[in-house]
């Protein structure tokens, strides 16, 4: 049977992998594959729970300790890389839609005031 302990390091080294997958998958803007790994992280950490609540704190060495922060950093790090990616994907969209509204709001017009422009064509129009 297994230790919880051993079971601790098996489930730090899967988080650790995770998490230097979803590090390579933001490098590659692969965000499928992000949050494909998300279920992944949830249930190793449900099972990291469980063990801990079974474990005495000196049952944890000082490297144990160690490899659960570097974790964590690492997860940290990602997730403000996601964070300022999903803010900047917001911004550009905000930013595209007051462009097209400007472009739409903005009209060419004879002079009498006709408009030569359907809002939504896909060419202008000039009348000789």
């Amino acid at each position: 049977m297994t230790s919880p302990v051993d079971k601790l390091k098996a489930i730090i080294a899967n988080l650790k992998k995770l998490t230097d997958q979803e590090e390579a998958f933001i490098g590659k803007r692969a965000f499928e594959q992000i949050a494909a790994l998300t279920s992944q992280k949830e249930s190793l950490l449900a099972e990291f729970d469980d063990i801990v609540r079974e474990l005495d704190a000196s049952e944890l060495s000082e490297q144990l300790i160690a490899e659960l922060d570097a974790i964590r950093n690492k997860a940290e790090e990602n997730a403000a890389i996601l964070k300022a990616t999903a803010q900047g994907v917001r911004e550009a969209r905000a930013r595209l839609k007051k462009i097209r509204e400007a472009e739409f709001n903005t009209g060419v017009y004879s002079a009498d005031g006709a408009a030569l422009r359907n809002p939504n064509a896909s060419t202008i129009t000039t009348k000789a």
